[in-house]
């Protein structure tokens, strides 16, 4: 006997959630009618879609009278919650949850790297509350509602939706496939607001029983469970190698455009000795990718294999075979992201990571226990060190270095957007942070010119990843392929007996993290071809001259070039079409709808390079 209560259950919830999967179209007004009206068609289809498999997962239970009530309704405030919270995660970063979030949600360590306030846990804990009283709300009111009247409705509610709900499902996904066919990017591009939106394409089934043919997008095809082919022969080290001192120090979300004379004014007299990579980008715009590409030399495309693989840097291999001593400072925990598990994971007694309190506290004890290693080291062995502070992630300061007038440090995440007058406040606190920065940085340099190290030092500063407040349209990072958000400060110095024998051909030409690695190593006196172990170029090389650089997140890859920057999937079950964006604004183009197919195919042979 068919169960009513949970037939109208089912439906009562379905249309609920249908209600939140709208609010994401809240997220876009730049619609024409028709777009609009799709977009709704679609959002239905993707809410029913979803509530049908929910229905198949639970049918062996809906004989249980109460049961299966109470069984779904679980599922149901599970479905509406994971959506408010999807949809305020789109608001800001403009991606849906995927790995990331999940990684977020699943890691001990994540709250190292997250500051969200109370503010959004508190709406969390509301909507809870609410969403659990609806459901019993509507439980009882069907428990105590006239049997023949339930009869009624869930027989008059069939006829009226059934049919058009199909017609609903079918006709989207067919439109979809006919603006996939014929490659309407612009408008397919729209259906990334819809959560859980399954795409249909029949791309091959129209070219092989109707001869209807497009230009295939070329899509990063690597899977993950590929093994790991790196470094590709032994690494051979000159006779007499360079053990110069190596001294990293980077900043979390630092980017390019706010090392000033006002900001950071001691990271500008450091300029004074060192040469600035003008047109310097990080190989990510979130710190996992970032940091990968910095200490590897490869793309961050191969984060999720060397992750699988546990497998380290070569970087590090080398200077460990020299005797070098290594300290990682840093102000993060290393086990989130998984640097214990990938660059570091032959060095973890060289590392500190387990300091207290804010970031800029976290940071503060990072300064003072990098210099006491300084002061107290004895010059016997090489040094390299890697020290990594974390206060402009965070927008984090002492209360008296508000030198930028931050009105309020409590700021609602959720709500912020490009119109909000939050927006300066968070600027304002984001600067304060890098000057606190600039303010340990000074103090780091001056040890070394105390120690007598300075000058016989190669020393770095850079960052991870760039910041971006809505300039391009985004805010934040790891959304967007934007300058703000991927080029980084990178600013190096040479120990004194390599300042005339290295030189630069261009400071203006670009240059990525992953050219790094393979200069420092030729540095060294690593004699290997840098292809062995890199997919990047030795900066001081003469023949040396980049066209693009690449970068990557958990979903998208990008191009960037110096007019266009090109974004397409690295997942191969992605259908949403590839973009391309001017460089200098981060707008899309009008005048170009082609993607430059050999760019993605060298990027496609550079991230299968080190997989067997």
């Amino acid at each position: 006997m068919r169960n009513i209560n949970y037939s109208l259950f089912f439906k009562i919830n379905m249309f609920f959630s249908t209600s939140l999967f709208f609010i994401f179209l809240t997220s876009n007004n730049h619609y024409s009618f028709f777009e609009f009206i799709l977009l709704v068609f679609a959002t239905i289809s993707s809410a029913v879609i979803l509530y049908s498999l929910i229905y198949i997962l639970l049918f062996i239970f809906t004989y249980k009278n109460k049961l299966i009530l109470y069984i779904s309704s679980f599922i149901f405030l599970f479905v509406n919650l994971s959506l408010v919270i999807d949809f305020f995660i789109f608001k800001i970063y403009k991606f849906h949850i995927n790995a990331m979030v999940i990684n977020i949600i699943t890691s001990p360590d994540a709250m190292d790297s997250i500051q969200i306030g109370i503010m959004p846990v508190i709406l969390l804990v509301g909507l809870l509350v609410s969403f659990v009283l609806l459901e019993f709300y509507i439980i009882k009111k069907l428990l105590l509602t006239d049997e023949d009247k339930k009869q009624y409705l869930n027989k008059k509610t069939n006829k009226l939706i059934f049919i058009p709900l199909l017609l609903i499902i079918f006709g989207e996904k067919f439109t979809y496939g006919m603006y996939a066919l014929y490659n309407q990017n612009d408008i397919i591009a729209k259906f990334k607001v819809i959560p859980l939106y399954q795409p249909l394409s029949f791309n091959r089934f129209a070219y092989k029983h109707f001869g209807i043919k497009n230009d295939i997008d070329i899509k990063n095809t690597i899977s993950v469970n590929n093994k790991v082919n790196y470094p590709l022969s032994q690494i051979n080290i000159k006779e007499n190698p360079n053990k110069i001192n190596i001294i990293i120090i980077a900043s979390d979300a630092v980017r390019n455009s706010i090392i000033n004379s006002t900001v950071t004014p001691n990271i500008e007299a450091f300029k004074k000795d060192a040469i600035v990579l003008k047109n310097h980008f990080s190989g990510g715009n979130a710190t996992r990718f970032g940091i990968f590409s910095l200490m590897y030399g490869i793309n961050s495309t191969y984060w999720f294999n060397f992750l699988d693989a546990s497998k380290g840097s070569v970087l590090f291999d080398v200077l460990k075979r020299l005797d070098y001593e290594i300290i990682i400072s840093s102000s993060t925990n290393t086990s989130w992201p998984e640097f214990r598990k990938t660059a570091y994971v032959n060095i973890q007694d060289n590392i500190k990571d387990n300091f207290d309190g804010s970031p800029w506290q976290k940071d503060k004890q990072n300064a003072s226990y990098f210099i006491n290693r300084i002061k107290n080291y004895d010059n016997k062995k090489p040094l390299f060190s890697f020290v990594f502070f974390d206060s402009p992630h965070g927008y984090s300061f002492p209360e008296e270095y508000n030198k930028f007038n931050a009105k309020d440090k409590n700021i609602n995440y959720l709500t912020i957007n490009k119109d909000s007058k939050d927006v300066s406040s968070v600027f304002a606190s984001y600067k304060n942070a890098v000057a606190y920065n600039d303010k340990l940085f000074s103090d780091i340099i001056q040890t070394l010119k105390d120690k007598n190290m300075y000058d016989n030092s190669l020393i770095i500063y850079t960052s991870d990843h760039g910041q971006e407040f809505y300039e391009y349209g985004n805010f934040g990072h790891n959304n967007a392929f934007s300058k703000a958000q991927i080029q980084s400060p990178f600013i190096l110095k040479l120990p004194n007996n390599l300042k005339d024998s290295l030189k630069l051909n261009n400071q203006n030409t670009f240059t990525s993290h992953i050219d790094i690695v393979p200069t420092l190593l030729n540095i060294i006196g690593v004699t290997n071809a840098t292809s062995d172990y890199s997919n990047g170029f030795d900066i001081f090389n003469k023949s040396y001259k980049r066209d693009y650089v690449f970068c990557a997140n958990w979903n998208n890859n990008a191009i960037v070039t110096k007019d266009k920057t090109y974004v397409f999937s690295n997942l191969p079950n992605k259908m949403f079409k590839n973009e391309i964006r001017n460089t200098s604004n981060y707008k899309k183009t009008t005048d170009d709808k082609k993607i430059n197919s050999k760019l993605i195919l060298d990027i496609l042979n550079e991230n299968k390079h080190f997989l067997k």
